[in-house]
């Protein structure tokens, strides 16, 4: 059973960046008309997205977020143990995406660097697999680069795409220090194909076109609308017998931004008042797997006074693949959302 305390971990600094392509979701209602814009916008809560007009990639947000971070703490490549980035749309087919940010943060060579494929479960995932590094004396301080960013945003008939994803890149900072992080992750490769994106992948050699052989991305909603609020809650029940905790222990509940009806839903069953639950997907839309890092940066901007938060977080989706961790962060080691257009155009001329 993947559930462990880690000791002698701080999460010591998060920034997130999105680009500055903000898009309201009333634009599209020339295409899909009024009334469906306006159902769309009831079930999901979304409002608005900043989403990447061809140029930026997940490796321009991240490394805008994490070359902010490393300032603030007046960290150089040269302090950086480990960088970690958790993506399902790196910049190559080959290398690791986290190689072109190894190079644009010049970190160190002795420092640990890979991509994690993950999407919705991305930030839970990753901060389980760093504290496992750092608990083990393996390294003492690591990058936790996690997001998403669409690069071809069309306009589709199916509004569960067209509207619902937004671009955003995260980093987050962990070291050995003062406090813990509690982590329980899970997995189910029977829903493998219930969020799927076929191709361009080895299954599918020599097509290109997605369009031509109905091989675009794929959501079953459903599927994914009961799987979460059966699972998240029963997953969070075992969390607190795990760790001798209640829902009283924390300030608040960062759950992955997937559409308003599901966070509803799991607070509902959880049982935890709305004030405890922040909801950022009005303003930035679905981020996939920075929608952890984005909601608690949100959440920030908008305290009335800096103080130290005990957070508990949940991602959950594509996979199937779903989790939680718990950990302590003082809310001004997290920066304001920053809104850039800043890209490598180097990694376009390879």
């Amino acid at each position: 059973m993947h559930s462990k305390e880690f000791h002698n971990i701080q999460v010591s600094g998060m920034a997130c960046a999105v680009p500055d392509n903000k898009v309201l979701t009333d634009s599209y209602s020339g295409h899909f008309g009024a009334d469906v814009v306006e159902r769309f916008k009831k079930a999901t809560g979304i409002n608005a997205r900043y989403i990447s007009d061809g140029t930026q990639t997940i490796s321009d947000l991240c490394f805008v977020a994490a070359d902010r971070l490393m300032k603030s703490k007046g960290l150089t490549g040269k302090d950086i143990d480990a960088l970690i980035l958790v993506t399902q749309m790196g910049d190559y087919k080959i290398p690791s995406t986290a190689y072109v940010l190894h190079k644009r943060l010049k970190i160190r060579q002795d420092c640990l660097v890979f991509d994690i494929n993950l999407g919705c479960s991305g930030f839970v995932n990753g901060l389980y697999i760093i504290a496992g590094l750092i608990e083990s004396g393996t390294v003492e301080r690591a990058l936790l680069l996690v997001g998403d960013s669409d690069t071809n945003h069309q306009l589709t008939e199916d509004t569960s795409f067209t509207m619902m994803f937004g671009d955003a890149g995260s980093a987050t900072l962990i070291e050995s220090g003062k406090g813990s992080v509690r982590g329980m992750v899970r997995s189910d490769g029977e829903g493998f194909n219930t969020l799927i994106t076929p191709i361009p992948g080895a299954r599918f050699p020599g097509i290109m076109n997605s369009n031509e052989v109905g091989l675009q991305k794929k959501m079953d909603g459903e599927d994914v609308f009961l799987f979460t609020i059966t699972q998240i809650p029963k997953l969070f029940k075992a969390f607190y017998k795990q760790f001798d905790t209640t829902e009283a222990d924390y300030d608040y509940f960062i759950l992955h931004q997937a559409n308003l009806m599901i966070i509803n839903q799991i607070a509902k069953k959880l049982k935890v008042p709305p004030e405890k639950v922040p909801v950022s997907i009005t303003k930035y839309g679905n981020t996939d797997g920075a929608s952890i890092p984005v909601g608690i940066v949100d959440l920030c901007e908008n305290l009335s006074e800096k103080k130290k938060l005990k957070l508990i977080t949940s991602g959950f989706g594509i996979g199937l693949s779903w989790g939680i961790t718990s950990f302590d962060i003082d809310s001004e080691d997290i920066l304001p959302m920053i809104v850039t257009s800043e890209y490598f155009q180097e990694g376009k001329n390879v």
